[in-house]
């Protein structure tokens, strides 16, 4: 009878590259398909319930952000002026407000104005306003919006699944 011998192999079988590669790339495809990048862009203030929509109109790009909820108006996330003031004043340009929107609006032109490009189209800004305040203050702050600069105003919702 003869003895077969198993050779001892030195070295380890490796595993296959091409394979791994392959795998990595259905992964990755897998990944990519299931990716959303619409999601929620803002990130909601505390204390604030944002009115419901059934809207499919999603914002495209991210704008200056104006928090309004029962205590403060907040410009960029800095305390700007009282909220129950608002209603108690006369005119419609909340004074406090309007200068923080106009310094904005002035570093968002210079901006612009390095990157080479037009300078003078009306300023983007986003409300995130609770349901629960009066009109007459939204009105208020969107007639402040405009008066400094940002006449493209979009208001923050809750989207609801319309069916």
């Amino acid at each position: 009878m003869a003895k077969t011998r198993i050779k001892e192999r030195k070295h380890p079988e490796e595993l296959s590259m091409v394979s791994l590669m392959d795998i990595f790339t259905v992964i990755l495809l897998f990944l990519l398909q299931t990716f959303s990048a619409e999601g929620n862009l803002l990130t909601q203030a505390e204390n604030l319930h944002l009115p419901n929509s059934t809207s499919k109109k999603t914002v495209t790009e991210i704008a200056l952000t104006v928090i309004v909820d029962k205590d403060k108006i907040l410009v960029d996330n800095q305390p700007v002026f009282d909220t129950p003031k608002v209603s108690k004043q006369d005119s419609i340009v909340i004074g406090p407000m309007n200068k923080a929107l106009e310094a904005k609006r002035a570093q968002e032109k210079k901006a612009l104005l390095a990157m080479g490009k037009e300078s003078e189209e009306t300023g983007k800004v986003i409300v995130q306003i609770d349901r629960n305040l009066p009109f007459d203050i939204m009105y208020k702050v969107m007639g402040t919006c405009g008066f400094s600069g940002y006449g493209n105003v979009a208001f923050a919702i809750v989207q609801k699944n319309a069916e």
